[in-house]
């Protein structure tokens, strides 16, 4: 019975897992539109200027890594943790962000129009002159500790109270 559970572990983990031929694309030139990363583990990685419109970054490993000015247009980061990561002068244009942690990531800048935001951890970020447009924010975390300095909120849902 264990040999069975355990196998059917890691047939389940074949299935949920980036692709590596995208993984080699990425490594090798840093843009990777509309590719599957989906469960990669990029920490500390630097990914600046990254071209990942439409890719699949859900449930990926983003901590500590330095992603500036990176373009995730249209991308699914759901589940995706970036916790720490530099996410200066991204773009989140249509996004898909469900539970995505950004704590104590450093967001200045970026632009968040139309993405969807759902349950998202934005505790202890900096979110300073980042644009949010046509989002709800209602049930996504902001603590005293993130910073909304010049922070542009347009027909936006549940827009958090300045600190």
């Amino acid at each position: 019975m264990k040999k069975i559970i355990l196998i059917l572990i890691m047939f389940v983990s074949l299935l949920f897992s980036y692709n590596s031929n995208d993984l080699n694309k990425f490594k090798k030139n840093r843009d990777c539109p509309k590719c599957d990363l989906s469960y990669a583990n990029l920490k500390g990685w630097d990914i600046t200027w990254a071209d990942l419109k439409d890719a699949n970054l859900s449930h990926a490993n983003l901590n500590g890594a330095n992603a500036h000015r990176a373009d995730f247009s249209g991308a699914d980061l759901s589940y995706a943790s970036c916790k720490g990561t530099n996410l200066k002068g991204v773009k989140f244009i249509g996004a898909k962000l469900v539970k995505v942690n950004f704590t104590n990531a450093r967001i200045w800048k970026s632009n968040f129009t139309n993405a969807k935001i759902v349950k998202c951890n934005f505790k202890g970020a900096a979110l300073g002159s980042s644009i949010f447009k046509g989002n709800n924010l209602s049930n996504s975390k902001f603590d005293s500790n993130t910073i909304l300095y010049k922070t542009v909120f347009e027909h936006v849902k549940g827009i958090p109270k300045r600190k």
